[in-house]
């Protein structure tokens, strides 16, 4: 199932150059089921703005759907080479690359994808175009997320979700990651971009929940710890918290209340909101990894500090620079971060 464009890419065309007419008119084609005539438009597209990602992406398309897999493939990389279209191109490819049979690259391009901000697990489970990837072990996706309610103690509701490992077994125990979410159904989001599958294939457990950031986010936490352990088991008695800017402080807060609870922290990025060493120190026995992008200018400076401030203070922490990224951190997404907290079990 091929994907439309996600953004609105004209806009991005070269200089001020308005939509090609060529461009408009292989859309429609294309729309009509006109797949070998929107290829000659299509062309002419990508001739009259050959820096247009829409033109690109809709080259691809047509190709596609005329059949020509290996013109889609070569039209697919480069519509992927722009931002505005970027998550979905590499989507269309991993379509093209399955159809054609290639698995090795299919998968690539599915991660390229999830890279790019593509988390639409839905599409990805019944897409027919990806049916030669269902049997491998690399697609395998997990259960479906389970949505419960807390009833805290003052009376809050705290909503959280569960992301359950692929093949879970009640009776064994995993390791169990505490996230910042919504915790509750949100149209088009599934696990988030930074674990999801990617946590549930390496055999994870992933609550998500807004408890890091509510009025008492130590309390708030601590229940949702109760009730996790009291519906999983959890390896080596001991959680492991993820947390992202606003949540940053309220987790690192939470893991100094209750350091004998948890394992690992990983701000993406974020820092404790204290610079005193006798409360750093709490941190002790916890492992703590600051990531942040090369080119994130108000947090890199900040995450610097803290780290430095942990290690003053004997924690065991580690820093890691993403070359190349901002803010959001990309490069995390498809399993990057997953790979990573596996080394902090």
């Amino acid at each position: 199932m091929l994907l439309l464009a996600v953004a609105a890419p004209r806009a991005q065309n070269a200089g001020t150059q308005p939509p090609s007419s060529a461009l408009a008119e292989a859309e429609r084609l294309l729309a009509s089921g006109q797949a070998k005539e929107a290829v000659v438009e299509a062309r002419k597209a990508v001739e009259e703005q050959p820096l247009s990602p829409h033109a690109w992406f809709v080259l691809a398309r047509a190709y596609t759907e005329e059949g020509d897999i290996e013109g889609a493939i070569k039209a697919g990389h480069r519509a992927a080479d722009f931002a505005a279209v970027r998550a979905s191109a590499f989507y269309n490819l991993a379509c093209a690359y399955a159809l054609k049979g290639d698995k090795d690259s299919a998968f690539k391009a599915l991660l390229g994808a999830k890279r790019a901000g593509f988390a639409d697990r839905s599409l990805m489970a019944g897409d027919p175009d990806l049916a030669s990837l269902h049997n491998d072990t690399r697609f395998v996706l997990p259960l479906e997320r389970n949505y419960f309610t807390l009833k805290l103690k003052d009376g809050t509701e705290l909503p959280f979700s569960v992301d359950l490992p692929v093949n879970y077994l009640p009776a064994k125990a995993y390791p169990v990651l505490i996230a910042p979410g919504h915790g509750k159904k949100v149209e088009g989001n599934w696990g988030g971009l930074f674990w999801g599958e990617d946590t549930s294939q390496r055999g994870w457990i992933v609550v998500e929940s807004p408890a890091f950031l509510l009025p008492d986010p130590i309390g708030s936490t601590s229940q949702l710890l109760d009730e996790t352990a009291r519906r999983y088991r959890v390896e080596g008695g001991k959680f492991h918290f993820a947390c992202y800017g606003p949540s940053s402080g309220p987790a690192f807060g939470a893991a100094m209340a209750y350091p004998a609870r948890v394992k690992s922290l990983s701000a993406l990025p974020g820092a404790p909101v204290t610079d005193k060493s006798e409360e750093l120190k709490k941190l002790r026995g916890i492992r703590v990894s600051f990531i942040v992008g090369q080119d994130d200018k108000i947090w890199k400076p900040e995450v610097e500090v803290a780290y430095g401030r942990l290690q003053s203070a004997g924690v065991e922490s580690y820093l890691e620079v993403v070359p190349d990224a901002g803010h959001l951190l990309q490069p995390m997404f498809g399993g990057e971060f997953a790979e990573r907290l596996q080394l902090l079990r």
